[in-house]
């Protein structure tokens, strides 16, 4: 029995998202996936020496996305649920502050037979934050003969956007209880893969949805809806884990791809808008310049005007009325 604690604090300085703060204990660890130089966002994974989930165990997740950071956290194996007497729980909040991106797509459950546990995902996500997450629960070990021979999973998430409640998904799976094979549950499947986003660009993932998401495929099957203003949900039920993660994944990616561009698509258009005013606090100083210039050669022309008053006076004054063509005529003539 074991009792682990892993926390995760995300926040961006400059162009960079930084990890601000980690904690962990064993057997589980938070490290930086692949080298922390190569992207602007920040991409960790979480690792763990155990085999996997065992009778008693608690985990409890926390993770933090500060103001405009941006997070992908990462798996590094199926989660596998060993038999159990009393049960196992994990427990996870989370919190995306405005502007925030946060990407959590992690591999399959594995209950085995006689397993017990309990999954509770709590998540906090600003109104103009961004949320992309996945989860995925196998019948168990289908090779070992064993689907749906664990004795009870529970898995409960809950999803809130800017303190009220848009997406509440609570699974009780009892294959002891429930008659699978009469209500076709997981119709005959024996994964099922979901995918959350929650952001103000929902609407618009949505249409782009049914643009790409046109035909079903051989391996497994899928559905997604808008089932909130600003929330989408895509599930996929099918016959291999890492089929269905692969896909899920890609899913997460181009839901984060989507969701940058708009970001960037944002801040462009905020600066042009915002554009004029320092132009025109910058040439304020040009005129003022352009100004004290004129004025100096204004001084400079009357001095040299009054000086040269005496011999303009000698010299008879041009017609103030009479054209060019006229003057040059006159001048014909006299010749």
């Amino acid at each position: 029995m074991l009792k682990s604690t892993i926390k995760v604090n995300a926040e961006r300085e400059g162009a960079l998202t930084l990890l601000k703060e980690s904690c962990h204990n064993a057997p589980y660890k938070v490290i930086h996936y692949g080298s922390r130089h190569l992207h602007e966002h920040l991409e960790l994974i979480m690792m763990s020496s155990s085999p996997g989930i065992m009778d008693g165990d608690e985990i409890d997740i926390e993770v933090n996305v500060h103001e405009d950071a941006r997070l992908k956290l990462f798996t590094q194996s199926f989660n596998r649920l060993h038999p159990m007497e009393k049960g196992a729980v994990q427990r996870t909040n989370v919190l995306v502050r405005k502007g925030g991106i946060y990407k959590f797509i992690p591999h399959p459950i594995t209950p085995f037979a006689n397993s017990i546990f309990r999954t509770v995902n709590e998540i906090h996500v600003d109104e103009h934050a961004n949320l992309i997450w996945g989860d995925i629960i196998a019948s168990g070990r289908v090779h070992s003969g064993e689907s749906f021979q664990f004795t009870r999973l529970h898995s409960i998430t809950k999803v809130y956007s800017g303190k009220k409640l848009v997406l509440f998904d609570n699974q009780l799976l009892e294959p002891g209880n429930q008659p699978f094979d009469s209500i076709l549950f997981y119709e005959r499947y024996t994964h099922q893969a979901t995918l959350i986003y929650v952001s103000p660009y929902a609407a618009e993932l949505k249409a782009e949805l049914d643009e790409i998401l046109t035909a079903q495929y051989e391996e497994f099957t899928f559905g997604f809806t808008q089932c909130a203003p600003n929330a989408v949900m895509i599930r996929a039920l099918g016959n291999e884990g890492v089929m269905l993660y692969d896909w899920l994944s890609a899913m997460g990616q181009l839901c984060w791809e989507f969701t940058v561009h708009k970001q960037e698509e944002e801040q462009a258009k905020l600066e042009t808008e915002q554009a004029p005013a320092p132009e025109a606090e910058e040439a304020a100083p040009v005129a003022e310049k352009q100004t004290k210039r004129s004025s100096a050669k204004r001084t400079k022309k009357d001095a040299t005007a009054k000086g040269s008053a005496k011999k303009a006076k000698a010299m008879p004054e041009a017609p103030a009325q009479q054209d060019l063509e006229e003057v040059l005529a006159e001048v014909v003539a006299e010749k």
